[in-house]
């Protein structure tokens, strides 16, 4: 190479292009980071409580007509309580998720811990009766039915004590609510 040769410095549209495309992913950049424009994340904000609370006694209103309407009819052998047991464990399982995919609001996030907790227990027990209807073993199956409804009062209880009034509402046929 030459000595007296000058460094290449691109000139022209090309220098204008790059250093607008340069300014744009940094703004975009910052956007992101500071969650401004369409990056904010106002989707996944906290609901307010009183937003939280409605949607979750929708979810919970939903469950409880879907559990109203399987319930209709008894089951009558064992085939029918575990085809009864494990519709109401998918519909247990679906509330719990979609509850605890609402965002809720600090206040009220203690609570809504411990209600879940026992959300699961009631699971737990349904689950055990679904073992045992599979098991053709009536007396298990009355006793997981007899665990869920001695749990009712205190889910609907700590159901209240986040705000719900259609969640775990006791005569409500929700097995697990």
């Amino acid at each position: 190479m030459p000595a007296n040769r000058e460094p290449f410095t691109p000139t022209g549209p090309a220098v204008v292009v790059a250093v607008v495309l340069g300014a744009l992913v940094v703004i975009g950049a910052l956007a992101a980071l500071l969650d401004l424009g369409p990056f904010d994340d106002e989707d996944t904000a906290s609901l307010s409580k009183a937003e939280f609370i409605a949607k979750g006694d929708q979810v919970c209103e939903r469950a409880h007509d879907q559990f109203a309407d399987l319930q209709k009819k008894p089951p009558t052998s064992a085939e029918e309580a575990v085809t009864l047991t494990k519709n109401l464990l998918d519909i247990s399982e679906n509330e719990l998720s979609q509850i605890r995919a609402l965002d809720a609001p600090p206040e009220v996030q203690d609570a809504l811990d411990r209600y879940l907790r026992a959300r699961e227990q009631g699971i737990a027990a349904l689950e055990r009766g679904l073992q045992a209807a599979e098991d053709e073993d009536a007396r298990a199956y009355a006793k997981a039915q007899a665990e869920i409804a001695a749990g009712q009062v205190r889910r609907l209880k700590l159901a209240q004590a986040v705000g719900f009034t259609r969640c775990s509402v006791v005569g409500s046929g929700a097995a697990a609510g």
